[in-house]
């Protein structure tokens, strides 16, 4: 019999993101059986043993894509790397008898109106929120939550469609361009919930993300990152790892991890849990998703900073083994390289002067030549150029880096 595969469903954009998750199955002494919507080039053929490119909406496709991996191999995992493919992995779980979260779980993760509605009980640990498709349904809960509140679809994920409402005159203009958002032809993300919106109070303080997994019911938490973030839309720009958190605030958001895992359900799973913790310390959940964490924390942050590249307990983990854990002796980050005007991509100059600054480990450069950039709300993800990555021995050093690095590269846009 051939080596054992793990099944992928879909990959991360990049090659550095999804290259690591590959090396990291290889590593763990598996091939990768891979089922996409579009397949990236230049993957390991030594390593990526079958692919079958499908839509992956499709679940009669992507179930004859599995039972004809099943023929050929022995099927040891099933996992995803983004939101989009939870419910399927849990799906093709249950039919295989593999490790993944229950269905009821993976939808309460993907969908941040169950997710709270999961969490009721425990008011501490949620923002007031409603669920809203309707101008009506929209005027009504804002009066009861108050101003300022925010708006955002339900399903949706990478700090798509976020709008904060400062007041009366931003309803309008937020829920049409939702309305307009939400729609599978516009994102297939939003095929099952078409123009369903959550608008919940604002919560103020500093936005962190928790790294870790759930196996055999047991919590182990990798670590929580610092997160920064752009305005109005709340696009999320930096992060760094570990974070800088007093200890007790990082003892709120450990205990707020353990609610929110135990109120959804959810184990056998890597998970990406995203909170704002108040000025008082005192944390509250944004949202969880029963998936790595993006923007190269999972795939390299944790892993520079620890010494155990985190994607290998995300195999671990999907094939019914418990992760393994390092000491943090590193910081690590990143910075996204943005767009600040629309336009056509034309390349970039200063990278090499970014690659050159101590500290710097990874640049990549997202978009290709001749791509249209758009930016927010006409497309939340054309204006992320690209990305710097970072180590140093402190969270202020690793800052540091990434803006002197960032602030070398100019990316050419014509109008």
């Amino acid at each position: 019999m051939p080596q054992p595969v793990v099944i992928f469903l879909n990959t991360r954009r990049t090659h550095l993101e999804h290259g690591a998750a590959i090396e990291a199955a290889h590593r763990q002494g598996y091939g990768v059986a891979l089922i996409a919507d579009s397949v990236p080039a230049g993957l390991p053929e030594r390593i990526v043993r079958v692919v079958h490119k499908v839509d992956t909406y499709d679940p009669a496709a992507v179930d004859a894509a599995v039972d004809a991996i099943a023929a050929s191999y022995e099927i040891a995992g099933v996992v995803t790397w983004s939101d989009r493919d939870v419910e399927t992995v849990s799906r093709i779980a249950e039919r295989l008898g593999l490790p993944a979260p229950s269905l009821p779980a993976a939808k309460a993760a993907r969908n941040k109106f169950l997710m709270r509605q999961a969490l009721v009980d425990h008011p501490e640990a949620i923002p007031r929120f409603a669920r809203v498709t309707e101008w009506t349904e929209l005027t009504k809960a804002v009066a009861e939550i108050g101003y300022p509140a925010v708006l955002k679809p339900t399903s949706a994920s990478g700090s798509k469609g976020i709008f904060v409402l400062r007041g009366e005159d931003d309803l309008r203009t937020a829920f049409d361009e939702l309305i307009r958002y939400t729609r599978p032809e516009v994102d297939k993300v939003f095929t099952d919930n078409t123009g369903e919106l959550i608008v919940e109070e604002f919560l103020v303080g500093t936005e962190h993300s928790v790294e870790g997994f759930v196996s055999g019911g047991e919590i182990h938490i990798a670590g929580v990152t610092d997160k920064e973030t752009s305005e109005p839309f709340r696009l999320e720009v930096a992060h760094t790892f570990p974070s800088s958190l007093p200890e007790s605030a990082l003892a709120a958001v450990h205990s707020l991890t353990t609610t929110v895992i135990r109120g959804l359900g959810l184990d056998e799973c890597t998970f990406h849990l995203e909170c704002m913790v108040s000025p008082a310390g005192t944390a509250k959940l944004v949202e969880i998703a029963a998936r790595v964490g993006g923007d190269f924390i999972t795939s390299h942050l944790v892993g520079l900073a620890t010494g155990v590249p985190f994607a290998e307990n995300v195999i671990r983990v999907a094939t019914g083994t418990a992760p393994v854990f390092g000491s943090t002796v590193l910081h690590s980050g990143v910075r996204k390289i943005m767009a600040t005007e629309a336009g056509v991509f034309q390349g970039v100059d200063g990278l090499a002067d970014a690659l050159g600054v101590p500290g710097v480990r990874h640049a990549i450069i997202e978009r290709p030549v001749g791509a249209k950039v758009q930016l927010p709300p006409a497309d939340y993800m054309s204006c992320t150029i690209g990305a710097v990555l970072a180590v140093g021995d402190s969270a202020e050093a690793v800052r540091a880096t990434l803006a002197t690095a960032v602030d070398a590269v100019t990316a050419r846009i014509s109008g």
